[in-house]
């Protein structure tokens, strides 16, 4: 899979990735995501596989899929459940959230991908249908864990799963994540790409009012500081304009990161 260059960041690091953009919910269906296809042509569907790969003992699968044995740990609540039944299966960013976020401008194949992402551990979780409920399709300014020792992994999967599918976040959302992160000082993820943001990157350009440096007027890249260097960045041969903060144009014409 894919890796933007830098390995680990930081929270704050991963923040400054993502552009601040007003949400928009027109035209949302859950219909439009096409969750839970079998896309390895195993027999399992995607909350199968989420469920036999977390379980904290070994599974039996057998025909159809059937899973039998197991237990399962929902880190929202701190509880455990030994019935598959009684496991909900989360989008961290919910599908809702994402199309708010930038998804309403996917393909109907990018789409699907989002909904059935197995490619890092962090995009699909098992949890307390309770909690699964009561998230629902919040953001971290409206919703966290009950049990805030979850909060900072929570955070930072919501960080990286947004850079991961170059999603935007509105700026009550941005503000809550900066001030929770102040508190998340050893927590990292890496930035990684999937496959279909990697494959088709979607520049996002700046919105009027939004946290967008105009230098880059055909991408949306945060203003300094912190200073970026294109290896925090995904963009590549983005339109650049004096002053360049962040000086992405090395040789001044114009172009920026074009390694």
């Amino acid at each position: 899979m894919p890796s933007l260059p830098g390995g680990e960041l930081t929270l704050a690091k991963l923040l400054a990735l993502l552009h601040v953009a007003p949400e928009r919910r027109q035209g949302y269906d859950e219909s439009l995501f096409n969750r839970w296809i079998d896309e390895d042509s195993d027999g399992c569907n995607t909350r199968r596989e989420v469920l036999i790969s977390e379980s904290l003992t070994p599974v039996a699968v057998g025909p159809g899929c059937s899973v039998s044995g197991g237990s399962w740990y929902s880190a929202y609540d701190a509880l455990t459940f030994t019935d598959l039944a009684d496991v909900s299966i989360d989008h961290v960013v919910a599908m809702a959230e994402a199309w708010d976020s930038g998804a309403s401008r996917w393909t109907p194949e990018r789409r699907e991908r989002f909904a059935n992402d197995l490619g890092v551990a962090w995009t699909l979780i098992a949890v307390s249908p309770r909690s699964n409920s009561e998230k629902s399709d919040k953001d971290p300014a409206d919703w966290l864990p009950v049990i805030s020792s979850a909060w900072c992994n929570y955070i930072a999967d919501w960080l990286a799963i947004k850079v991961r599918w170059t999603l935007a976040v509105d700026q009550r959302e941005h503000d809550a994540l900066a001030t929770l992160l102040m508190q998340c000082g050893a927590t990292t993820r890496p930035a990684v790409l999937s496959s279909a943001t990697a494959a088709n990157p979607i520049p996002t350009p700046p919105v009027a009012g939004s946290n967008c440096e105009p230098s880059y007027p055909s991408v949306c890249i945060p203003p300094a500081p912190p200073d970026l260097d294109c290896a925090d960045v995904s963009f590549r041969r983005f339109t650049v304009l004096p002053p360049d903060p962040h000086r992405f144009d090395g040789d001044h014409d114009g172009v920026g990161c074009e390694g």
